[in-house]
C-alpha cells in the first residue's frame, strides 16, 4: 500500500470516526497502531479541515498552500485532493444555451511540445490537426451519437449498392475572400484522402452532385467525409483563405503563434461566439505552466509524453482528464505461434500478474512504482521479450516483464523482425472509427496483423462489421471482436489513452462534445465564461 493511499485511507476514518483512538483507527482501517500514530502526525496540521463533511474552495486551497509540492509525497497527496475534493475554476468553457447572447470572447490555446521532438521550425502533427479543423469544413460532420451533420456537402445516398455513391454540395459555396469554392477543389480533396485507393471514378452529376464510384462495397462512406477538407488551389499561403469559421490573422514564425479571426462569409451563418482565438506552441513547461497561472493562455493541451516534463513545475492549475479517449488504448498483442506466449497457461499468467494499477499510475501521474512495491514474479524462469518504440513504452514493457518475473523487461526495437524475435508488442492501439480498424490488425488476412493472429470466428464477424453502416450495430459487432480477441489472447488492453489539459477554465462537455474533433469544429459555437476566483 502506498503511503499517500494510508492516509487517506486515515482521513476517510477519522471523517466518519472523529473521536476515534489510535487502536480503533487501527483495527478499522487495517493497520498497527503505531502506523496509526505516525499518520496521525504527519496530516494533524490538516485533520480539522479534512475531517469535515464538506470543503469550500477557499478551504482546499488553504490546505494545498500548506503543502510542499516539490516533495514528492506531499505532491502526491496535493494531487489526490485535487482529484477526490474538486478545484475551484476561474472560469467554465462550454457550448452556448439556445437563444443565448454571448458577450464578446476570446481564447487563448497552447500546445506543450518538448523540443527533443523534432519540430521546431514546423507544426508539430496535432497542432496541424488543430489548424486544418479550425480553417477547413469537411464535407460531412459524424457525431459519436450517430448523427450525420451536412457541411460543405449537404447529403449523400447510395446509388447502387454500396459501392457508388451520389455527393450532393451545399449551393453558392465560397471561400472566406469570396472565390466559388469548385468542384475541382472537392475532387482534388478527395484524391489525397485516405479513401482514394478505393476511389476508381468521381465525376459531376449536376450543378451541385459528384458522383462517386468505388472499387468495393463501403457502406461507411458517408463516415469517411469527416476527413475530407477542401483546400483552396489560388491561395498560397495556408489558413488565410479558408472555407471554416475562422481565418488566420497573423502568423510568428519564431513562437509558432498564429491568431485567428472570424471568416465573415462563413455559409453556416451567425456570428461565431468566441471573436478570436489564438494557438500557441510551447517547448519549456516552465514558460507554459506561467502562461496559464497568469491568465494568457487559457487550455494548455499537454501530450502524455509531455505530462512527466510538467511535474518537474508544481501548479495550482488543475490538469483535467478528458472525459473521452476515441477508443485508443495501450495494449500488447501476443505472439501465439511460438515461444513461451504459444501456451495459454503462460497467457494466463502474465495477464493474471500485469501490475494494472502501477501503469494506470504512472501513465496518470508519471510516477514509478518502488521497486519493492512490484508485484512477486508468477514464475522464475518466465522472461519474455517485449517489442516496443521506447520512451513511455520502454517503461511499460519493463513494469510488464518485471510482473512475468524478469529483472527487465527487454524490450527489443520494433524495426527487426518482430514476428521471430518478440513474444509481444506494446503499443497504442486505436479502434479506429466505428472499430474500423480491427480488421487491419486481426483478420487472418490483415495487413497490420502482427503475429498473424487467425480465428475463422472472428473473420466471419469482422466481414459482417466491415459491411453495416448502422453504428449502434457496428458497436456491438465490435465489442463482440475485441471480447473474442481478449479470450484468445490475442490483445491484452493495459489502459486508456486519456488526454490531458491544464486550465483554470472548467470544460463543460455535452452531447456536442463527444471527442476532440467535436470540440474543433463547434469552436464556432462555445463561450467562454471568465470570472474571479472565490
Amino acid at each position: 500500500m502506498s503511503k499517500v493511499d494510508t492516509l487517506l485511507k486515515l482521513i476517510a476514518y477519522q471523517k466518519q470516526h472523529p473521536q476515534a483512538s489510535d487502536e480503533e483507527i487501527a483495527q478499522g482501517i487495517g493497520m498497527s497502531p503505531r502506523h496509526v500514530s505516525r499518520c496521525r502526525k504527519e496530516v494533524n496540521l490538516l485533520k480539522h479541515q479534512l475531517a469535515e463533511s464538506t470543503l469550500q474552495p477557499g478551504q482546499i486551497q488553504f490546505i494545498l498552500s500548506m503543502l510542499n509540492q516539490r516533495e514528492p509525497n506531499q505532491r502526491e497527496i496535493a494531487q489526490q485532493l485535487q482529484e477526490q475534493m474538486g478545484f475551484s475554476y476561474t472560469g467554465s468553457l462550454r457550448t452556448t444555451r439556445p437563444n443565448e447572447e454571448a458577450p464578446v470572447s476570446w481564447l487563448e490555446i497552447g500546445e506543450l511540445i518538448p523540443p527533443e521532438m523534432g519540430f521546431l521550425d514546423r507544426p508539430h502533427p496535432m497542432l496541424s490537426f488543430w489548424l486544418q479543423h479550425l480553417c477547413y469544413d469537411p464535407l460531412l460532420v459524424y457525431h459519436r451519437n450517430g448523427e450525420i451533420e451536412g457541411r460543405l456537402a449537404t447529403g449523400c445516398e447510395a446509388v447502387k449498392g454500396n459501392s457508388q455513391w451520389q455527393l450532393t454540395l451545399r449551393e453558392d459555396l465560397r471561400w472566406s475572400d469570396g472565390k466559388p469554392i469548385t468542384l475541382e477543389e472537392i475532387i482534388a480533396a478527395f484524391s489525397e484522402s485516405r479513401i482514394a485507393p478505393i476511389i476508381t471514378e468521381i465525376k459531376p452529376d449536376g450543378k451541385n452532385q459528384l458522383r462517386v464510384q468505388l472499387s468495393q462495397e463501403e457502406p461507411f462512406f458517408p463516415l469517411r467525409l469527416r476527413s475530407i477538407s477542401p483546400l483552396p488551389s489560388h491561395a498560397s499561403q495556408p489558413y488565410r483563405v479558408t472555407s471554416g469559421p475562422y481565418r488566420l490573422k497573423y502568423f510568428r514564425p519564431d513562437a509558432m503563434t498564429f491568431r485567428f479571426e472570424q471568416n465573415p462569409d462563413y455559409y453556416r451563418g451567425g456570428d461565431p461566439y468566441i471573436d478570436w482565438l489564438t494557438v500557441r506552441r510551447f517547448t519549456l513547461p516552465a514558460n507554459a505552466i506561467k502562461a496559464v497561472e497568469n491568465g494568457t493562455l487559457d487550455l494548455l493541451f499537454v501530450p502524455f509524453y509531455a505530462m512527466q516534463s510538467l511535474y518537474q513545475f508544481p501548479t495550482m492549475v488543475p490538469c483535467q482528464q478528458w472525459p473521452f479517449f476515441e477508443d485508443n488504448y495501450y495494449a500488447l498483442f501476443l505472439n501465439r505461434h511460438h515461444g513461451l506466449l504459444s501456451d495459454e497457461r503462460n497467457c494466463n499468467l502474465l495477464k493474471g500478474a500485469i501490475d494494472y494499477q502501477a501503469i494506470s499510475l504512472y501513465l496518470r501521474m508519471g510516477q514509478v512504482a518502488e521497486e519493492e512495491n512490484l508485484p512477486s514474479s508468477p514464475h522464475d524462469s518466465f522472461n519474455i521479450r517485449i517489442a516496443c518504440s521506447g520512451g513511455t513504452f520502454r517503461y511499460l514493457a519493463y513494469l510488464i516483464g518485471r510482473s512475468a518475473g524478469s529483472s527487465v523487461g527487454n524490450p527489443i526495437s520494433v524495426k527487426g523482425e518482430m514476428q521471430a524475435e518478440a513474444d509481444a508488442f506494446l503499443t497504442q492501439f486505436f479502434f479506429g472509427l466505428e472499430y474500423s480498424n480491427l480488421s487491419r490488425l486481426f483478420h487472418s488476412d490483415g495487413e497490420h496483423n502482427f503475429f498473424g493472429y487467425s480465428n475463422p470466428q472472428v473473420d466471419e464477424m469482422l466481414y459482417q462489421l466491415n459491411g453495416m453502416a448502422n453504428p449502434s450495430t457496428r458497436g456491438r459487432i465490435g465489442r463482440q471482436v475485441l471480447s473474442l480477441l481478449q479470450e484468445d489472447f490475442a490483445v491484452i488492453l493495459l489502459a486508456p489513452c486519456f488526454q490531458y489539459t491544464l486550465s483554470s477554465l472548467e470544460i463543460q462537455f455535452d452531447d456536442n462534445l463527444t471527442d476532440t474533433i467535436d470540440l474543433i469544429q463547434n469552436m464556432s459555437k462555445l463561450t467562454v465564461e471568465r470570472r474571479r476566483s472565490g
